[in-house]
């Protein structure tokens, strides 16, 4: 289907999505498998995509807490300095280690909206050329991979 005939989502769609998850959601090649039940008219991709960011009943739909903004900004910081030449960010290996870390599934969507409106954030501070004093978060990278992060009068350790 190209892009200019592409559908929305109803609810008769999401109720079949869910439907053939529960069958499927299992295997290797789900998507496809429900694509092809729906009779093509939706792609695997687009079927991935509606489920991973608003129909798994496991996603979690709080806003994130401190402690999880601290987190992702540390782990892709981290990220960035191992891994110089990458131009790409794993989010999904990030979703699932704040799934382990802090039990609660986010969706792609939200944790890359985050990253990026943050980036926004320093950029225009950046550019404001504000100087308001020392910054609220405090960075510390030990030898053995722990990191250990003072923000406001709040401390955590964390090996990452």
């Amino acid at each position: 289907m190209d892009k200019q005939t592409r559908l929305r989502f109803n609810q008769e769609d999401d109720d079949e999505i869910k439907k053939y998850m529960k069958v499927f959601g299992h295997l290797p090649n789900c998507n496809t498998l429900v694509s092809e039940k729906m009779n093509k008219r939706i792609t695997p991709k687009r079927i991935r995509q509606r489920w991973t960011n608003n129909l798994d009943p496991r996603l979690c739909r709080d806003p994130f807490d401190e402690i999880e903004k601290l987190y992702m900004i540390e782990w892709v910081k981290k990220y960035k300095i191992q891994n110089p030449s990458a131009d790409k960010i794993p989010w999904k290996k990030l979703i699932l280690e704040m799934k382990d870390k802090f039990g609660k599934l986010r969706t792609e969507n939200k944790v890359k909206n985050f990253w990026h409106s943050q980036e926004r954030r320093q950029r225009r501070q950046l550019h404001q050329n504000t100087s308001q004093g020392p910054s609220e978060i405090k960075i510390t990278f030990h030898q053995n991979e722990d990191i250990n992060v003072t923000y406001k009068d709040f401390n955590f350790l964390d090996k990452f």
